[in-house]
């Protein structure tokens, strides 16, 4: 999820053991596409210069890891788009996910699991958990890291599209080491004309469960 609710000041204290793959050219923050930098929100589309879960799933996660290691991000989402978008057979995003995945297998990274939210654009789609399915065999496959976790995040439960998480908790019976990140009393951001977005401190709210998940799954 690239996120909606802009950034405060707050969250953009930089922890050298962070790292994230540039996602666009950035004169806010000196980023470059497809260069490696210090972590710091706008994750994605400078432009928007929003918080996402990334953010503070990473602060959260890396205080399980040994003070030598980093915690590496490599975004990938594009707001708005379908999952189709992404999928290998006739998706236009699927060889670019792969480029920027194998950017951190290039330096000796380790990828140890996936995140995904999304849904909106697919909202009630009775075929969209096997499409997530379909999508993430084949990265996985292509990527040759096995069953990595693979976090998948429900959507506002207040929001318009509340009814898409009965297909998002289908997920762990159909991919193995998959898990649902609950958004249970997380609010709307109170901008939002769309009814769908998540408010910042639900972000961060929202960040912190993708990161305990994950400890989780890697049993950290």
């Amino acid at each position: 999820m690239a996120g909606y609710p802009k950034a405060l000041e707050a969250d953009k204290t930089e922890d050298p053991r962070i790292k994230v793959l540039g996602f666009d050219a950035c004169a806010a923050t000196g980023r470059v596409e497809g260069e490696w930098d210090t972590a710091a929100p706008p994750l994605h589309e400078c432009w928007n210069g929003a918080i996402g879960p990334g953010d503070y799933f990473s602060r959260t996660i890396l205080d399980h890891y040994p003070a030598q290691d980093s915690v590496g991000l490599v975004p990938s989402a594009i707001s708005g788009e379908r999952v189709e978008t992404f999928m290998k057979v006739g998706g236009s995003k699927y060889d670019w996910i792969l480029s920027r995945a194998r950017a951190a297998l290039d330096i000796g990274g380790v990828i140890e699991g996936i995140l995904f939210h999304q849904g909106e654009s697919n909202c009630g789609d009775a075929a969209w958990p096997g499409k997530v399915k379909t999508l993430v065999s084949d990265l996985r496959a292509d990527l040759g890291v096995g069953d990595v976790p693979f976090l998948a995040g429900e959507l506002l439960h207040s929001g318009s599209c509340a009814r898409h998480n009965s297909l998002v908790n289908q997920i762990p019976g159909l991919i193995t080491n998959a898990h649902v990140v609950s958004a249970e009393g997380l609010a709307i951001d109170p901008a939002d004309t769309w009814n769908l977005h998540f408010g910042h401190d639900a972000q961060v709210t929202l960040g912190i469960r993708y990161a305990e998940k994950m400890i989780g799954a890697l049993g950290l």
